[in-house]
């Protein structure tokens, strides 16, 4: 400041500039006469009351989280019931039934009977006794309803470790739109909320060292729901060589790292209690089987690279990506090394496997958390956000609603009736056996793909999918009878030419081809 001029008061230091100490007996006296002197409280009639409308106002981050919390819900009751759903309640139910895990399988005519490990059990329990319990509604809980709780568990994050509330809405709607794109009732839902939770214990665990009890609790759940378990151990494994090394390079470094001796404690008891399984140190052979299969990789879509010309796609994978860049260029403010590691390591793992990015969205969101663009809030609380949350709700909730549980229209229903008035064993594609295991009739493959790879049964699907193999060997070397496809394939149009097999069942959906071996031509029954 140039000499001469008095300093000026800012209008928030009236109070200190006007009022006297406080001569009450209770407060604090000076620890000297060097010591900084007690801000003094502001005289009654110049404190300023709020009214009960400023006291109603809302951060206008309000509407990021909401909208990110909706887009889930719009989805799901949008969205019918389809894929590996089907077979996840069929186990369940199976399970409930018989009182125990199941270990071993009892839906295919191919690998009846063979050895089934599986960290996913203990979600097909949930959603069958959900359902019973609750009712069709069940479906949305355990899909939007997960999503919501880890949009919140991010929020809460985002708010403890300094983010303002405009881009804590704004980091909220990165991952309820990343979550949203692979929306489904399977396991993984429950993953990404335990992501989430263990990323919000670790900070909070910064303060209070205690907050590391309820890790262990999370993984034996995350251990009984879902293979990727192994992910959240990865996290460990970063917050226990920063605690040994504090790594600094730069501008990135480790701003409060744990204390080694809890953060090893804690990552050993972790690693304990993913073994109190079914299936014990098995559910590992499991979980990391089929991330490193690459027959897996090959047929299951959400195993391959991003599609990034979808839109969606391509902005919650490439947003995050540019604003990082951008802030790792023109700021100087620092950079958390677990966070950044962490967001790196599922960056590549989402350009290899799509699946990954609900997760890499979780753990950017981390990041960024730390790392705002802005330093202050520049948006204060306005009544406004009300109608604007109000008019947002409405938008995305609008309309109607497609039957809770109720099969997608994608699911050939109609077909399967059809089918289970006609024993004898169906070949299908690899999405409907999911639905015939729900119905009850036995499947050459389904949604467990790990189950029939080493066996040489996917391979065997695969060459008659391609009709890379004359079909009718292979088909009759299993004793299938029966043929559910789609219309218009290269299989149905093959064996609707082929004299043994003959089309009994038409629709626009499925086609049900029968096999004859006296090779008399049928009447295909077309549905009104």
């Amino acid at each position: 400041m140039p000499s001469g001029q008095p300093p000026q008061a800012s209008p928030y230091d009236l109070a200190a500039v006007t009022a006297a100490p406080d001569p009450s007996p209770g407060a604090p006296a000076r620890a000297g006469p060097d010591a900084a002197p007690r801000p003094a409280r502001p005289a009654r009639h110049l404190r300023r009351r709020k009214s009960p409308w400023r006291r109603a106002a809302l951060p206008v981050g309000v509407v990021g989280v909401v909208g990110a919390c909706l887009i889930p819900w719009r989805v799901a009751m949008r969205s019918g019931v389809a894929g590996d759903t089907f077979w996840h309640r069929a186990a369940g139910v199976w399970m409930l039934d018989h009182h125990r895990v199941m270990t071993h399988d009892v839906f295919s005519y191919t690998v009846l009977g063979e050895r089934w490990r599986t960290p996913e059990w203990g979600y097909d329990v949930v959603l069958a006794e959900s359902v019973r319990a609750l009712g069709p509604v069940a479906f949305w809980l355990l899909s939007a309803g997960l999503a919501v709780l880890t949009v919140l568990v991010v929020a809460t994050r985002s708010r403890f470790v300094g983010a303002g509330w405009t881009w804590t809405g704004l980091l909220c709607v990165e991952v309820g739109a990343a979550i949203t794109l692979y929306l489904d009732d399977r396991p993984q839902m429950f993953s990404y909320l335990f992501l989430a939770l263990l990323l919000l214990l670790l900070t909070l665990a910064r303060r209070r060292r205690w907050w590391l009890c309820p890790v262990p609790v999370i993984f034996f759940l995350w251990a009984n729901l879902h293979g990727s378990f192994p992910l959240g151990l990865a996290v460990l494994v970063l917050e226990v060589l920063a605690s040994l090394l504090r790594p600094r390079w730069g501008r990135v470094s480790v701003p409060d790292p744990l204390p080694r001796g809890p953060m090893v404690a804690a990552f050993v008891a972790s690693g304990a209690t993913t073994f109190l399984n079914p299936f014990g140190p098995g559910v590992y052979k499991s979980a990391l089987g089929v991330t490193f299969n690459q027959q897996v990789r090959s047929l299951v879509v959400e195993w391959r690279s991003p599609d990034f010309h979808d839109p969606a796609t391509l902005a919650v994978v490439m947003i995050p990506v540019a604003i990082t860049v951008a802030y790792l260029a023109f700021s100087r403010g620092g950079v958390p090394a677990v966070e950044l590691a962490l967001a790196a390591f599922l960056l590549v793992s989402s350009l290899e496997a799509e699946r990954f990015i609900p997760y890499f969205a979780v753990a950017w969101c981390a990041l960024a958390a730390s790392c705002p663009p802005v330093e202050e809030e520049r948006l204060r609380p306005s009544l406004l956000v009300w109608p604007l949350v109000a008019v947002l709700g409405v938008s995305l909730l609008h309309g109607p609603w497609y039957p809770a549980g109720k099969p997608a229209p994608s699911v050939p229903v109609r077909a399967v009736a059809y089918l289970e008035r006609h024993p004898g064993r169906i070949f299908s594609t690899y999405l409907w056996s999911d639905y015939l295991d729900w119905v009850g009739r036995p499947v050459f493959v389904d949604g467990r793909t790990e189950l029939y790879t080493d066996n040489g049964v996917l391979s065997q699907f695969l060459a008659i999918d391609n009709l890379s193999t004359n079909p009718d060997p292979l088909l009759r070397s299993h004793g299938v009878e029966y043929v559910l496809w789609p219309p218009g394939t290269p299989l149905s149009v093959y064996l609707a030419h082929d004299s043994h097999w003959h089309v009994v069942w038409r629709s626009g959906t499925a086609v049900v081809l029968r096999y004859s071996p006296d090779a008399q031509t049928a009447q295909p029954v077309t549905p009104s």
